[in-house]
């Protein structure tokens, strides 16, 4: 072992007995630092699976990517299976989405009716497999509504609403054949699901409506932009390929920052309980004047003298990083596991608080600690190594 991390242990070891207000002020350097990382590693954890979550309810009510025409999509079946031609796709559908108005009885709501292939589209989201109430395929003449909508409406199997659409804006009768949950408040409120004969139905005039698109699943949903890129190259004029990620960026753009601000503010904790270290050291320093003194004129250098209180102070750091990481981490699992934090699902899209922490993050927040300790050590151990030993020595 080096004489300076002998030293620096030594000297921390020896607080407690020789100097207990210093000590104290250690212990509260410790703890301060602990907090901060235990409360930045919880922070990040829920963030993380915040954002996890929700790109998972998004997606699974979404396709990966939707290919889309001016004024509909023209032989919609045969353009389907061109895209799944090119690499990466998994699965292709057409559909119809189109904002139209409901009615139950004196209630009425906006909403965005999506016709989709029944054969076709388990392929490609996981709507048909969120069902609560009812099976899928849905029947001519039927809508599949989301369980906040029926919960808000009392709607049961069977009950009729008007589905109000198209030019002339005529009321048509559809019956509820099955209620869907995601997760999200948004789209289990707003989104509502027919066979795509239905849709156009509703949203034509004369003639039946168009496809809108074609909702495209691909073997991962995170190369969207490459496949995205690729198709748009494939397809061309008057095609055009949007992805999950483009229709939701702004959301995401906003949690990403979100994420950065809150790192950066709890990162302050870290850095105020740090400056407890600065004291701490400085108080060393002085009660270890003669010390200093006695190691220089046998010979250690300015260099191995502000390691000793560099190591002292990183001590410090790294027992309350520890401390904050191992408390971080049980919290993490904890509020995984048990899931007793309740959210109002009508603010926060979920209703329950997800957990998942990145070791990337984990591994940015201990770096940091460790950083801001040994940033702060390097005063204190300027001071002390540029005692001079007969100055040290003069009045001992």
């Amino acid at each position: 072992m080096r004489y300076e991390l002998f030293l620096a242990t030594r000297y921390l070891g020896g607080l407690r007995r020789q100097q207990p207000v210093v000590s104290v002020i250690a212990m509260i350097s410790v703890l301060g630092i602990a907090l901060g990382v235990a409360a930045l590693l919880v922070v990040l954890g829920v963030m993380s699976g915040f954002d996890a979550d929700l790109e998972g309810k998004i997606i699974g009510a979404n396709p990966h990517l939707l290919v889309q025409a001016e004024g509909g999509v023209r032989d919609a079946d045969a353009l389907a299976e061109r895209i799944l031609q090119v690499p990466g796709v998994a699965a292709a559908a057409p559909m119809l989405q189109t904002q139209t108005l409901i009615r139950h009885g004196s209630e009425a709501q906006g909403v965005l009716l999506r016709g989709v292939d029944p054969m076709k589209e388990p392929n490609v989201t996981r709507l048909p497999h969120l069902l609560t109430k009812g099976s899928w395929p849905p029947n001519p003449g039927e809508i599949f509504v989301g369980s906040e909508l029926a919960h808000r409406w009392g709607l049961r199997l069977g009950d009729t609403v008007e589905v109000i659409g198209g030019e002339k804006g005529k009321p048509i009768p559809l019956r509820v054949g099955g209620v869907f949950t995601t997760g999200m408040y948004d789209y289990d409120m707003h989104l509502t699901l027919s066979r795509i004969e239905t849709a156009q139905q509703v949203a034509g005039g004369k003639e039946p409506a168009l496809p809108t698109g074609i909702g495209v699943r691909l073997e991962h949903a995170v190369r969207a932009p490459q496949v995205q890129k690729e198709l748009q190259r494939s397809l061309r004029y008057p095609y055009w390929v949007v992805s999950w990620m483009d229709m939701n960026s702004n959301l995401f753009a906003a949690l990403k920052l979100e994420k950065l601000v809150m790192f950066i503010i709890l990162t302050l904790i870290v850095l105020v309980a740090c400056f407890n270290i600065i004291a701490t050291l400085l108080m060393m320093v002085v009660s270890k004047t003669k010390e200093i003194g006695i190691l220089k004129s046998v010979g250690a250098t300015n260099g191995g003298v502000r390691n000793v209180f560099t190591l002292a102070g990183l001590l410090i750091g790294l027992a309350g990083t520890a401390l904050g990481t191992a408390v971080g981490l049980a919290l993490c699992a904890a509020l995984k596991k048990y899931q007793f934090i309740q959210l109002p699902a009508d603010i926060y899209y979920i209703d329950k608080l997800p957990v998942k922490l990145d070791a990337r993050d984990a591994a940015s927040v201990i770096l940091a600690a460790l950083a801001i300790s040994w940033v702060v050590c390097l005063y204190p151990a300027w001071v002390a190594a540029r005692l001079e030993p007969a100055r040290a020595l003069r009045y001992e």
